[in-house]
């Protein structure tokens, strides 16, 4: 079944939209294909990382586990702001008859720009998908220059998948 799951990379870009739609295509109704829709959450605002502690052991415990509730919150309310662009990743597949049953959806809370790769990576041995989809946005020469590719990266470090980045 490896070689019928597809990984793709969901975000608000046209480069987004281009690749599920280019996945839609090609895999068409077929039955036996499982899509995994990966979205990347924005970054936990700082003060929701750490607090200072406190010199009691009893507050610091109720400081830690209200800070781990705001976070709770915080990727919720971004889970929720996601959903529709997920939701429309998931109407491009639904209008080629790709079913709900054979899609999943996945959230990263990478924090750093270069984790990204590796959580696309880890994402799809974990969800067993033989294929990777990425977006690739157009920028200018002098830009290209200074700025690497989520794609290039996953050509370069995704051992052992297929690799679609789609301009």
């Amino acid at each position: 079944m490896r070689d019928k799951t597809f990984l793709v990379g969901v975000d608000d870009t046209d480069s987004s939209i281009r690749s599920v739609s280019y996945l839609a295509e090609m895999i068409g109704a077929q039955e036996d294909i499982h899509v995994v829709l990966f979205h990347v959450l924005p970054s936990i605002p700082p003060e929701l990382l750490e607090f200072g502690g406190a010199e009691d052991p009893g507050t610091e415990q109720k400081l830690e586990e209200a800070l781990k509730k705001d976070q709770a919150q915080w990727i919720e309310n971004a889970k929720q702001a996601a959903e529709p662009i997920m939701d429309n990743a998931r109407t491009i597949l639904y209008q080629v008859g790709v079913s709900p049953e054979m899609m999943t959806t996945v959230f990263s809370q990478s924090i750093h720009r270069p984790d990204i790769v590796r959580e696309l990576i880890e994402t799809a041995r974990n969800q067993n998908c033989g294929t990777i989809v990425v977006g690739r946005e157009s920028y200018s020469s002098f830009k290209e220059m200074f700025h690497h590719h989520v794609g290039e990266e996953l050509v370069r470090q995704a051992r052992g998948f297929a690799i679609w980045v789609i301009v």
